[in-house]
């Protein structure tokens, strides 16, 4: 830029900005307020959406209490023996309590009275019975807590009882939500006519303390919660939510507050917008101002939109991070929130699943015991009558069907047994890439006859696993076979075998038609199939087998891009790690 040399120029300048001044001085009030109201608007919506997602958190867990307390009060008997003396709970039920992580059951009649509690509590205050799920305030001794619970309504002996399942709303419920660096959330409770904080997030020595009755007051009259953009002094842009029982009444307040925007804010205002576009001119000024309020509300906007997926069970949304300045911070924050919550979620799925084979394999004893034994006997009895003489043949053919159709009944338990209680692997060295050389010479006349073509990409320069070789035969069996099935009219199969840090990688891919992703969660769920005549076991298999070997397997699939398998294998030592990464040019 030129500065004016002549008097002539110094003139033509000073009368520009004469002229001008009154147009620049209304478009400065214009955009300042604009864009000033726009950040506030995007900050305040940003965080309803958090708060309403927390929340969200706690009627899941309402719903999923209820569910519980349906499957508990179905046990008739077993709970029928709880009213009747008292005695502590059965331990199949207390386990699936304990292991999912509820703290109080808890049994009332008609008439609103305690029949039976797994843990004394002094009282138990706002109590709802006739709704599904609510929230209550529970006293311990001196202790005070907000529980989430389920109700079931059920009949025993002619008479009407309720059955409550209860989760404190405490440190180990919450601390999760800690991972946010620049979220603040606390939760406080009632007491009397005040509210007390009994959780923070961060700051923990605020702990105890009594909310403003301001705060309380504005909260107690407002239903969209209290917005307070200087919240504790200017420390916090914040909003406070009432957490309210099933009748309506305020048990608790949960804040979500905005940290580290104090400056921002004192920069961003009016007073320096305004200079801004007075100094630089009338086009610059509109210029920058639509700059500025693009630069500050899309990320807002797209943390919005993140935080919206979250709710909706979408934990694959990330928030693109530019910039090192308190937005870009808030964004890194969403992203790690997001990473953690999809990680808590995979290890509670990973864990349901474990505890659901673990079950399995206590009722496959049982039913083995119970079944297997009539079954030698309705076998044996009809191998007997199938060799009297002069037995008709119409007979002679229907016992016939008796004996094979039991034989198939055994090898069907037999196929139950071995998936619900494997045996131990027999570990010893082995190199991966012949085992699947030998399923792939197991599978050709499968293969010839749907023209599927198999090809093995190997990088480990045979790098060995300890492993059973029959099991991990049968592993690789499973997944050949089910993708032969899902590429009847031919397609190409390939086994690609990787090293890094952690282990072997081996990744198995079809060519068919893909998994749907409502799909994708089950299929290593036992007796779930989607084929006609299937048993839903082979791929549970899969799953029990890696899950011996110290292991783990992953699908990822889309609809109509095929398939892949990811098998991951630890090495047998650390050395014999160091030595197959080197050498295969890692």
């Amino acid at each position: 830029m030129r500065w004016p040399t002549t008097s002539l120029q110094l003139r033509l300048v000073t009368a520009f900005l004469l002229v001008s001044l009154p147009p620049m001085l209304f478009a400065a009030q214009l955009a300042s307020q604009a864009v000033a109201t726009a950040f506030e608007q995007n900050v305040e919506g940003w965080l309803r959406q958090s708060s309403a997602y927390f929340v969200s958190n706690m009627q899941e867990a309402q719903q999923e209490a209820a569910g519980v307390a349906r499957f508990v009060a179905s046990e008739t008997e077993a709970v029928g023996r709880l009213i009747d003396s008292g005695e502590p709970l059965p331990a199949p039920i207390a386990e699936l309590v304990k292991s999912i992580g509820y703290d109080l059951v808890a049994i009332y009649d008609a008439d609103q009275r305690l029949v039976y509690m797994s843990r004394p509590a002094n009282s138990i205050e706002n109590l709802r019975l006739g709704t599904d799920h609510a929230l209550a305030r529970v006293r311990i001794d001196d202790q005070i807590y907000i529980m989430n619970f389920g109700v079931q309504s059920f009949a025993y002996r002619g008479k009407q009882y309720y059955l409550l399942i209860g989760i404190w709303l405490d440190e180990e419920y919450l601390g999760a939500l800690g991972a946010v660096t620049d979220l603040e959330l606390r939760l406080y409770y009632r007491e009397t006519s005040s509210f007390r904080e009994f959780y923070s997030s961060r700051a923990h020595d605020t702990v105890g303390v009594l909310l403003d009755e301001r705060i309380t007051a504005a909260v107690l009259q407002s239903s969209a919660g209290y917005y307070d953009r200087r919240a504790e002094g200017g420390q916090y842009v914040g909003l406070y939510s009432a957490l309210r029982s099933s009748d309506g009444e305020v048990l608790g307040i949960i804040f979500c507050g905005l940290r580290s925007y104090a400056s921002l804010t004192s920069w961003f205002n009016r007073t320096n917008l305004f200079l801004i576009i007075l100094l630089t001119g009338a086009v610059l000024a509109v210029l920058a101002g639509l700059i500025v309020s693009r630069r500050l509300t899309r990320p807002l906007r797209a943390l919005v939109t993140g935080v919206q997926a979250i709710t909706r069970g979408d934990y694959r949304q990330r928030v693109a991070a530019t910039g090192q300045d308190e937005v870009a911070e808030l964004a890194g924050a969403f992203n790690d929130m997001a990473e953690r919550l999809a990680r808590s979620q995979e290890l509670e799925t990973q864990l349901r699943r474990r505890q659901r084979l673990s079950a399995l394999g206590e009722v496959a004893v049982g039913i083995a015991h119970e079944v297997r034994n009539p079954l030698g006997v309705i076998k044996t009895s009809a191998e007997l009558v199938q060799k009297r003489d002069h037995l008709p043949s119409t007979d002679a053919r229907l016992l016939g069907y008796v004996v094979d159709e039991v034989r198939r009944i055994d090898q069907l338990i037999r196929d139950f047994l071995e998936f619900a209680k494997p045996r131990p692997p027999v570990l010893r060295p082995l190199n991966p890439v012949e085992v699947v050389r030998r399923v792939a010479s197991f599978c050709v006349p499968e293969l010839d006859r749907t023209g599927v073509q198999v090809s093995l990409q190997d990088s480990t320069d045979g790098v060995e696993i300890e492993a059973d070789e029959d099991q991990l035969f049968q592993v690789f069996l499973n997944l050949f076979l089910n993708a032969i099935e899902v590429m009847p009219n031919g397609g190409h199969l390939t086994v690609r075998f990787d090293l890094d840090h952690s282990g072997l990688i081996i990744a198995v891919r079809d060519t068919g038609s893909g998994i749907p992703p409502e799909v994708q969660e089950k299929i290593f769920n036992p007796f779930f199939t989607t084929k006609e005549h299937g048993s839903g076991l082979g791929l549970a298999k899969v799953f029990s087998i890696m899950e011996s070997h110290g292991g783990r397997v992953e699908c990822a699939s889309q609809p109509g891009a095929g398939a892949t398998f990811t098998l991951f294998f630890p090495l047998r030592a650390r050395a014999d790690t160091d030595v197959a990464y080197h050498s295969a040019g890692r």
